[in-house]
């Protein structure tokens, strides 16, 4: 195994670690901690970047500005068995992402810890954070519909603000 791989599993490791321990110290409380956090990390990362009303173009560009900060999350659009990846009663809006490959599940199957929890939740605000920038005068939250080992379906869930 090449150095650099060694010390990218040994900070998998230390971030698996790490939440786990907030976890046991914190509880439920680490979930709301990390969202928080990630959230304001999201917004920082995507500053300056292009904004849009339309949730796809958003998607593609939200990627586009993580990867120039080094952030490599593998996320698109997902219609599924619906045939459309939005859906809409006027007031809240909802599209279903796949996520693909992410850094957050690496780290917890390094370290063994399961999915769903507080850096789980640290994605999801780091998510929602960006999202916010690129769709100015959103509310936006991601929520998990199925975690898996290859992979994550997730529903973005937004409000336009009035």
């Amino acid at each position: 195994m090449s150095r650099e791989l060694q010390t990218l599993h040994n900070v998998a490791y230390f971030v698996g670690a790490l939440a786990h321990g907030a976890e046991q110290n914190l509880g439920r409380g680490s979930l709301s901690i990390c969202s928080l956090a990630g959230k304001k990390f999201g917004q920082e990362a995507v500053e300056g970047s292009r904004q849009t009303d339309n949730p796809e173009e958003a998607v593609a560009i939200l990627r586009e500005a993580l990867k120039k900060q080094g952030i490599v999350w593998n996320f698109e659009p997902f219609s599924g068995e619906r045939g459309s990846s939005i859906e809409s009663d006027g007031e809240t809006h909802k599209m279903r992402l796949v996520f693909r490959t992410c850094m957050v599940r690496n780290a917890l199957f390094r370290y063994g810890h399961e999915q769903k929890q507080s850096l789980c939740y640290m994605a999801h605000g780091v998510f929602a954070g960006a999202m916010e920038n690129v769709m100015p005068g959103t509310k936006v939250e991601l929520n998990i519909i199925h975690a898996g080992p290859n992979g994550c379906l997730k529903e973005m869930v937004w409000e336009v603000k009035q």
